[in-house]
């Protein structure tokens, strides 16, 4: 014979995590913005026109970055800890899509539409469907 205050307390428990999944869901439904809550972020991170954003599990933005409208950041598969991990004062064009175990430099832009699924190194800018890099500052050769 069980206690009646253990009952009590996974039903309260039960509640309270249906409770914070609807809040989840009725957010995501109003501002279009769904962001898993495992998800690290940095401070400064500019949201411009906030539709339409979906960041999964994992993934880690770093501080200054600028996301427009449509950007998608992601797994691919089921591999728990492969998640993007976009660096310091990284640009996200429209419709950008990051998917994988991929690294954004820091201070990279990513343009509109583009499909990310590799590395983009810093100071770089990506561009296209797949991705391909333009614009990356040459490197200094020492002698």
């Amino acid at each position: 014979m069980s206690q009646p205050g253990v009952y009590i307390r996974k039903q309260r428990n039960r509640s309270r995590r249906h409770l914070a999944l609807l809040l989840q869901s009725e957010s995501a439904d109003t501002l279009q913005v769904s962001i898993h809550p495992s998800v690290r972020i940095g401070t400064s991170v500019f949201l411009d026109h906030a539709t339409a954003i979906v960041v999964g599990a994992f993934a880690a933005i770093g501080d200054e970055v600028t996301i427009l409208h449509n950007v998608t950041i992601g797994r691919k598969g089921t591999d728990a800890v492969r998640a993007p991990r976009i660096g310091r004062g990284v640009y996200l064009s429209a419709g950008s899509t990051m998917l994988g175990d991929i690294e954004v430099g820091d201070f990279a832009k990513i343009g509109a539409g583009t499909l990310v699924t590799s590395d983009v190194p810093a100071g770089c800018t990506a561009v296209g469907v797949p991705a391909r890099l333009v614009n990356c500052p040459e490197q200094k050769i020492v002698a």
